[in-house]
This record gives C-alpha cells, structure tokens and sequence, in this order.
C-alpha cells in the first residue's frame, strides 16, 4: 500500500488545530456562537494562502470554503465537510499530549490523574504499539471535529503537491456550530457548492462509516398555573410544575434515552424549569423511521390538547421543532458512494464497520438539501470527554480514506 499521508505531519497539524480553544456556547444564538471558530478558520485558510490554486473565502458566520479545482475532466465534485466548533461538555484549553509507541497499560492522564483504562476502554490493545494522542485530563482533545480538519487538510496538501494525482473539483467546508443544533450546516447554502457528493468526517473508531441516523426534533412546552397561598390554596391554586409533570408521566415508560438502544426510538425530558405560576419542559424526539418519528410528535400534540381542554387552551402552549433528517434515504439514491467508502476501505485494509448512528452530524441537514453526504470516521474514541483519545494511525488513514475515494473516482471515469 502506498503511503501517501505522513503521519507526522498530520498528528502536528491537528495539535496545531486544537491550541485554538473552539467550544460553543450553546446559549449564543450567534452564529459563530464563539470568536475563535473564526480564529481557527483563518488559520486553515491562511495556511494556503501562497498556493495559487486555492481559493478560499470566509463569511460572515464563519463557513469557509477552500476551492481546488480540477485537474481532470468529466470527475464527479466532492466536498470534505468538518465542523470548526467543539463540545460545550468541557470548556477548558486543550493541552494534547502524544503518548508514543503506547505499550498496552492504562494511560495517565497527568494534570488531572485520571486514568484511561483498558479494563473500562479494552479498544485500547487495538493500538498497541502505536502513537495515541489524549489530553492532559482538563479538557476534551476536540478530535470532534479536529481531526477532520487536519485530514482534509492534508488530503487537499498531498493532492496540490502531486500534480498527477487526479481529481475532480475538491472543497472543504468548514462549518460552526455543528455540536449545538447542526447551526452551520442549516445556514450552509448548498446549491452554490455545485457538488456531486459530499464527506463529513465526524465518527469515531478506524472503518466506522454512517449508513442511517435518526430523525431529530424537538418540543418546547409552556404551563401557566394559578398562585395562592398555600394555606388558602384549596381550590384556587394551579401548580404550572405539576401540569408539566403530567407530561411527563404521560410519556411512555420504556422510551427513554437509558432505556433504548439501536434503533429503537425514545423521548428524552432534557429540561424543565419554573415555579408554580409557570414552568418550561423540553423533550427531544428521536426514532430512525419517518411514521414513527411523525408518531411521536402526534403522541406530544394528543397529550397537549388533552391537558388544554383541562387547564385552558391559553395555559398550556408547545413548539415543535425538527432538527435533523434520516441521511439513508438521499444515500440509498446513490449507492455508488457508499460502494466506493467500502472499496476505499478495502484497499487500504481497514475492516469497514457500518453504523447505524443514534445521533446527527452535519450531513444530516446537507443531505436532505440536495447533496448527498456520507460520514466516515477520524479514529478518535471517548468523544466528549476528558477521555478522548485519538489513535495516530486512525487519524493517517482518515486522510487517506479522503485520497482513496477520489481515486476511485477517477478509475471509474478511465474506465
């Protein structure tokens, strides 16, 4: 196997990235929801600044597209997509530490002493022998999305420096606020890409690739209750808490996050705030079929009216959201993509390993709008946690998947 991507290069390149503190804030509805998603933004454009084949451009919400143009004709236009923001779960600098030639024993992490341990994390042995990259203990690594960054980026490198490999129009897109509602993807105008097929690098463990997600939304519900006294309250008083606990016992039993898995569905009470006058409740929605997903909303509406009629129409409000589609449906239109993820993974050795994503990523909202987009992994493990770790020949071979599958694509277009 050719070795295209070295990996030295790569694991400095994503350290360089993680310096660059990006974690969104989730209460900000600006988008960037924090500075310094554009701060790293101009730095990944900057750095092809003195190539004049790339063109790079960063707007006003910090979605920046780098442009390199094809040297070959009749490719398909392929878009690497990487969010630029990292979870909210911890919001300290990362300090990313390279454990090299890992020996197989739970690793240390030094600022904080907790342990990754390979009693907890047995995918640990997978890598020994190899570099892996954690953090001190204080903060997340940011792998999610990071590491995709830095593939790309060297996938795009390796393709300017090799005048002979040949491509189609490549982009890279990166996009903010993925980790607090998709927030880049949906201001993302993805017609103007003009692209045949996209790739989001947002999984986790090596040969890990999305066949389906589920669909997402969301429910904001409002009680107003009557005050008084309590000890004249008999009669009169109208506890906005107690109606919003209705709801929740209305839900069904088994359909919760901690009781679900594959793709069984659920309900998810994440919020609820207020006092007896008036209290906010927030579930989210999930399910992987569309009639069971539209089941779901129409189970919160039934049980919204059935408390109007009880309480007043005035006093009892909600707001459904959707978030995020199914992916599945606008991939199964195209199969060749998911063909040549597989044939990629082929040749470069990797056991390719389906997954059936209970979660969203940024294809998630792109696909549904006109561009098909798969999503293949970056290597980490532990995403949002201090536990994080990031194999470096996972995050090597990441970029290498990027190169495998426009190559592919030119073998079709020679054949």
């Amino acid at each position: 196997m050719t070795i295209r991507i070295n990996a030295n290069q790569i694991i400095d390149t994503f350290i360089r990235y993680t310096t660059i503190n990006t974690t969104s804030v989730p209460e900000n509805q600006h988008l960037p929801s924090c500075e310094n998603q554009y701060k790293l933004a101009q730095l990944v454009a900057g750095e092809f600044a003195a190539e004049s084949t790339v063109e790079t451009t960063i707007n006003d919400n910090a979605i920046t597209v780098l442009s390199l143009p094809a040297n070959c004709t009749g490719m398909p236009s392929i878009v690497f997509f990487a969010h630029l923001d990292t979870a909210p779960d911890h919001t300290g600098d990362t300090h990313a530490i390279r454990v090299q030639k890992y020996d197989g024993t739970d690793i240390v992490l030094p600022a904080s002493g907790e342990l990754i341990a390979v009693e907890a994390f047995p995918e640990l042995l997978n890598y020994v022998g190899q570099d892996i990259i954690t953090t001190d203990g204080t903060s997340l690594l940011g792998a999610d999305d990071k590491a995709a960054i830095a593939a790309a980026v060297e996938a795009i490198r390796y393709m300017i420096a090799t005048p002979d490999f040949k491509h189609g129009d490549i982009k890279l897109v990166l996009l903010p606020d993925e980790e607090i509602g998709i927030r880049g993807a949906k201001a993302l105008n993805v017609a103007q890409l003009n692209a045949d097929f996209g790739i989001c690098l947002d999984c986790c463990g090596i040969g890990e690739y999305v066949i389906e997600n589920w669909y997402a939304g969301s429910a904001k519900m409002t009680f107003k209750g009557v005050t008084a006294h309590p000890m004249s309250a008999k009669g009169k008083l109208v506890n906005a808490l107690l109606i919003a606990n209705e709801v929740i016992n209305a839900l069904p039993e088994n359909e919760r996050p901690e009781l679900t898995e594959g793709r069984e569905g659920y309900f998810w009470v994440n919020k609820m705030s207020g006092n007896t006058v008036s209290a906010t409740l927030e579930i989210a929605l999930r399910d992987f079929e569309i009639d069971g997903y539209q089941n779901r909303k129409a189970t919160l509406q039934a049980i919204t009216e059935k408390l109007q009629n009880r309480y007043g129409q005035e006093n009892i409000t909600m707001e459904l959201s959707d978030i995020y589609d199914n992916v599945k449906a606008g991939l199964d239109k195209k199969p060749a993509i998911i063909a040549s993820v597989q044939q990629a993974m082929a040749n470069l050795g990797i056991e390719p390993k389906p997954l059936i994503m209970r979660g969203g990523y940024d294809g998630s909202v792109i696909t549904p709008a006109g561009l098909p987009t798969v999503n293949i992994f970056t290597g980490a493990h532990n995403f949002h946690s201090t536990k994080e770790f990031l194999p470096a020949e996972s995050l090597r071979l990441a970029s290498e998947m990027l190169l495998e599958i426009v190559a592919l694509s030119a073998d079709e277009v020679a054949a």
